[in-house]
């Protein structure tokens, strides 16, 4: 009788660890619903990337969430949206293309029921946020087929334990270490889905990790040779890490008008902007649109012309994402790389005003 109760708590373990694992893997697996494009039909969708296959994009429509397919061909033309209004576009691969991404895609219903896209748009401020999505597909993909296979086990060693209920008192041992190996291995499922979802919460989390000020003279955008150094060392420790975006912000001194001073900060912003994708080889993606901050969150005082100094500047901080990095925020980049690498996907703080006096700018 002993050996048939013991059979019975074993059996109710299994099954319970194992519906709790194919539970786990049906809400992970839920999808909306899939839309249809009639054939010859012109159509658009606006949506978020999901995911990103060959030439083959699965986009959920913002609307009503509905999941299109859009097949994508040489003749499709990639853009990326640009400057102050977004009304100038760049040409871009296949490749920027990726989940999480807004996109707004036009064309024509193929006879499959895709939608055959002949351009596809973005705007850059929506990369921000496209690694969020792709880093929780990924780690949730993965651990899927983890738990599916780890289910497989579970199911196999129940229909064993049932087979051998008559020999259960000359196996007790080596039954009652299997279920211990079964229920470590629960623990190691669930301590993984933890681990997922602490990294999963962390993709909002941006921390700095370097920066510099850069100084301009009077009523001028141009960047100074020591500038230019000070950005190229900046570039530099950007691509040789991962889960980055720069951000630039320019300010003027209160010589002037307000309106101009704005206009300079701006211009001042744009040029750092450049030389860094130009020069520095920073991917569009990777740097937040520039800000131009005028006269505000001055570093020093307006009133004497060291502080005017000062005051004439662009800052430009590296910002790190922690849930794509964990607790390694400066290593070296492990993923693809820097020139071709996915964008950042959650969105930054807005330019901070700084917390400690800025270095003192070269003399003009």
């Amino acid at each position: 009788m002993n050996y048939l109760k013991r059979s019975k708590t074993i059996k109710t373990i299994l099954a319970i660890s194992t519906q709790g694992l194919v539970a786990a893997t049906l809400v992970m697996a839920v999808e909306p619903n899939t839309r249809t494009f009639t054939a010859d039909q012109k159509a658009k969708v606006k949506g978020v990337i999901l995911s990103h296959d060959g030439n083959t994009l699965k986009v959920r429509d913002d609307s009503d969430n509905a999941v299109s397919t859009i097949d994508l061909s040489d003749s499709t033309k990639i853009q990326l949206k640009h400057g102050l209004f977004g009304l100038r576009n760049h040409a871009m691969d296949n490749t920027a293309l990726v989940p999480g991404l807004n996109v707004e895609a036009d064309g024509k219903g193929a006879a499959n029921g895709d939608l055959a896209a002949d351009k596809v748009v973005f705007d850059p401020n929506s990369m921000r946020t496209s690694k969020q999505v792709d880093a929780r597909v990924g780690p949730i993909e993965s651990r899927t087929g983890q738990i599916e296979g780890r289910t497989g086990k579970l199911e196999n060693r129940t229909g064993q334990i049932e087979t051998r209920q008559g020999q259960l008192e000359d196996t007790e041992k080596q039954t009652q270490q299997q279920v211990g190996q079964v229920k470590t291995e629960a623990d190691q499922a669930n301590t993984g889905v933890t681990n997922v979802n602490n990294r999963v919460s962390d993709l909002d989390n941006y921390q700095p990790t370097a920066s510099t000020t850069v100084y301009f003279k009077i009523n001028s955008d141009t960047l100074s040779p020591d500038a230019k150094k000070d950005l190229d060392d900046l570039a530099q420790k950007a691509l040789a890490g991962k889960g980055y975006v720069i951000e630039v912000a320019g300010f003027a001194d209160t010589t002037g008008n307000a309106q101009l001073n704005q206009a300079l900060s701006e211009r001042r912003a744009n040029a750092v902007m450049q030389y860094l994708e130009q020069q520095g080889n920073i991917p569009i993606p990777r740097i937040l649109t520039p800000a131009g901050m005028g006269t505000s969150h001055a570093a020093a005082d307006n009133s004497t012309k060291a502080g005017r100094k000062m005051n004439r500047r662009v800052e430009v901080k590296l910002l790190v994402n922690q849930g794509l990095v964990g607790s390694n925020p400066s290593g070296p980049n492990q993923g693809n790389s820097p020139a071709t690498g996915e964008p950042a996907q959650s969105t930054p703080a807005a330019p901070s005003t700084p917390s400690t006096p800025a270095p003192a700018p070269p003399q003009q």
